[in-house]
């Protein structure tokens, strides 16, 4: 049975697991959460990278086939960390996946002599790294069919939207607001666009921002990276099998910050309550 291992700052990469399911059967999968030092988007690049590896040292101990860094901070500042002490396993983020789905959705979408913006919604340590501004400048500058119209990267921190998710104020008023508040200023100059959720906690509240952003098209990073996994060298973009069974390990650095909703969603799962 092929082992995956997930880790994410806190609940965020179940949204990525979820995706995996879906696609992917007969799968042993591993999730960490390290709830205890959660966020990473509020931490210096240094604690960011020293957190990263060491949950990824868990992984690897569990012998796993690939490692997924389902969390844009870390995959921004501290995805060659991780490979380098993971080699020869391979390890896939969450930026370049989500930067491919995005430029995607330009398809259809004619620039001609109007301006088309591709925005971030992210975590401050994931704007603040740029990693998906370099990331979108790498890919458009090697697209000739890109070159052709103008497609500026608009990073847009949103540090508010992780706790209250946490919270699981999935659809309350205050989360509702919140998001408005975020992308009110795009709006009032853009009538289109594409805006990836970067951060994988915002799947969980991809219809708030259908809703602030209508006429907009949302790309959830979640199932961006899970069809990366599936289209890599591991599965050859074939399900392993229709009928097996997922099995699934939880483990959480602080069990008791997990919120409830999370808890609903893994409550027919094994729960490692702590490493």
């Amino acid at each position: 049975m092929v082992k995956i291992g997930i880790f994410d700052s806190g609940i965020g990469g179940i949204t990525v697991l979820t995706e995996l399911c879906k696609r992917l059967k007969g799968v042993s999968y591993f999730y960490l959460g390290d709830t205890a030092h959660l966020p990473y988007g509020a931490k210096s690049p240094s604690q960011v990278q020293k957190l990263s590896v060491e949950c990824a040292q868990v992984l690897k101990k569990k012998k796993v086939d690939a490692l997924i860094v389902a969390c844009n901070t870390a995959s921004s500042l501290a995805l060659e960390a991780v490979r380098a002490m993971m080699h020869p396993i391979p390890v896939f983020g969450v930026v370049h996946p989500g930067v491919q789905a995005a430029l995607s959705a330009l398809e259809g979408m004619k620039s001609g002599d109007f301006e088309i913006p591709l925005l971030v919604l992210a975590t401050r340590a994931t704007t603040r790294s740029q990693a998906y501004a370099l990331a979108f400048e790498k890919e458009i500058r090697f697209c000739p069919q890109l070159k052709l119209g103008r497609f500026p990267v608009l990073e847009q921190p949103c540090s508010v939207l992780v706790p209250l998710i946490e919270e699981g104020w999935i659809d309350h008023p205050v989360l509702h607001q919140t998001v408005a508040e975020y992308v009110r200023p795009h709006l009032m100059r853009y009538s289109t666009g594409v805006a990836l959720l970067a951060c994988t906690h915002y799947p969980w509240i991809h219809s708030a921002f259908e809703k602030a952003l209508p006429g907009w098209r949302i790309v959830n990073s979640a199932q961006a990276v899970a069809q990366s996994l599936v289209q890599s060298d591991l599965f050859g973009g074939s399900i392993v099998s229709e009928n097996d069974q997922n099995q699934i390990e939880w483990s959480f650095t602080d069990p008791d910050v997990v919120p409830e909703f999370a808890k609903q969603i893994i409550y027919n799962q094994p729960f490692s309550l702590c490493l």
